[in-house]
């Protein structure tokens, strides 16, 4: 991969207060523990840096991707031609907001706040309707981007605005403007995810602190009785198919351990790709395909992925 150009590189810098990390291996920035370098990752502290980053950015023609905690990403080998963005700790803010109607509270929180740091934040404030959320490894913003879930619930229904930044400037949009569906918020697939996250707001129930701590720490269990451990992993790697389950479907075509290099389908739970050891996303790929094509021989049905590909 050719390197950034240095005056692109300079100017880059002078935007930032932390420095940039060039030609930055993405392996060390995703749960798979796999991808070749980008040529910037760069974090930004609040708006105003992230403003200036993207302007910089269009004016160089760049491509960029933003990333949050990289839980369900699988990074090339070959990296990335670009910038990546990470929200630095000035988007992990939590807070009550003033307004409260129909017994609801409304919490909002940083795109670069972790889902399962808000859910804890929400325990201790006796908040309920985000227990679903306990555990899952992601930020909001990338939550809200997949339309996270579990259990049978998800992000959307709790939901009631967001803001985003785009090349143009900040802003808000009401829930009743978004379109969600299963794992997917549609508008900022349709405009090209050039959109980020920076900032949620949340309609919750008051309830007592102890029920709501105790619903968490039940699911948090199932999903760890359930889920492979020790091995570096995105999550569920395909979407569930309607009313079926992926996990099963692959499970069913004798798929579960099989493996290409030093990536394997999960033992312990089918729908899980693990890296055993120095797996490449040429190995996750063709795993993949692999698993698909075994899936729609036996059982009639084409896997889509859940997890994002830089």
């Amino acid at each position: 991969m050719k390197a950034m150009e240095r005056p692109i590189r300079e100017a880059l810098s002078r935007l930032v207060a932390k420095p940039v990390q060039w030609d930055c291996p993405l392996s060390g920035y995703t749960s798979f523990a796999i991808g070749g370098p980008a040529q910037a990752l760069i974090s930004v502290e609040d708006n105003r840096e992230l403003l200036a980053v993207l302007d910089c950015i269009n004016a160089n023609g760049l491509q960029w991707r933003i990333i949050g905690k990289g839980t369900n990403l699988l990074a090339a080998d070959a990296g990335f031609a670009g910038v990546i963005l990470m929200l630095g700790q000035g988007f992990k803010d939590i807070h009550r907001c003033d307004e409260r109607s129909g017994g609801a509270v409304t919490v909002a929180a940083g795109g670069g706040c972790g889902l399962t740091r808000l859910s804890g934040w929400c325990i201790d404030q006796g908040l309920s309707g985000l227990e679903f959320a306990y555990g899952i490894p992601g930020t909001v913003g990338g939550a809200v981007v997949m339309n996270a879930g579990a259990w049978g619930e998800e992000l959307a229904e709790v939901l009631s605005a967001v803001t985003v930044v785009t090349q143009q400037g900040l802003r808000r949009i009401q829930r009743q403007q978004m379109h969600f569906s299963y794992r997917c918020w549609r508008d900022h697939q349709d405009q090209g995810c050039a959109q980020i996250v920076v900032g949620i707001e949340v309609r919750l129930v008051p309830a007592d602190p102890d029920a709501v701590r105790k619903r968490c720490s039940e699911l948090l269990q199932k999903r760890s009785d359930r889920q492979p451990k020790g091995l570096p992993n995105a999550g569920s790697f395909f979407k569930n198919p309607g009313d079926n389950s992926a996990g099963r479907l692959i499970e069913k075509s004798g798929c579960k351990g099989m493996r290409v290099g030093g990536a394997m389908v999960s033992p312990v739970h089918a729908n899980f790709f693990v890296n055993t050891g120095g797996a490449k996303a040429a190995d996750v790929m063709e795993l993949m395909g692999r698993v698909q094509k075994k899936v729609q021989q036996e059982c009639g049905v084409l896997l889509e992925p859940e997890v994002h590909f830089i």
